[in-house]
């Protein structure tokens, strides 16, 4: 059994996956769009991402593009957090602070009173996320 993420975006998907896999080393894979008939989207969205699939390393997220005036665009995306555990804390320090740019750090990625380094932040996608090394 694997458990694995699926984001949400609201129009933004591609480059947030884009940013992931920069970020992560990855490739992206399986890339449908809106611009199926069947989807009945609107012509400015028929390019935006209707799934995708990130692969790095151990890493791997689902993704999509929520359609315009559903009702997951009004959920909200900091219920859950991803959490990254790193095997380095140099590796933890440049993977937080990429995620970091344009975002909101909540706990800055430091030496932690608990013994392991840990950060956590809320990246410019609105996705929130944990780095942790032991």
């Amino acid at each position: 059994m694997k458990l694995i993420p699926y984001l949400n975006f609201q129009g933004d998907c591609e480059e947030a996956l884009n940013t992931y896999k920069k970020i992560f080393t990855g490739k992206i894979e399986n890339i449908s769009r809106y611009d199926n008939p069947n989807m009945n989207a609107p012509d400015d969205y028929k390019n935006k991402i209707l799934h995708a699939r990130l692969f790095a390393d151990e890493v791997v997220i689902y993704a999509s593009d929520v359609m315009p005036g559903s009702s997951q665009k009004d959920k909200v995306a900091s219920r859950v957090a991803l959490s990254l555990d790193v095997d380095n804390p140099d590796k933890g320090k440049q993977i937080f602070e990429q995620l970091a740019d344009g975002g909101k750090v909540n706990v800055p990625f430091e030496k932690q009173f608990w013994g392991a380094w840990h950060g956590n932040l809320v990246d410019r996608f609105g996705i929130s996320w944990m780095v942790n090394c032991e």
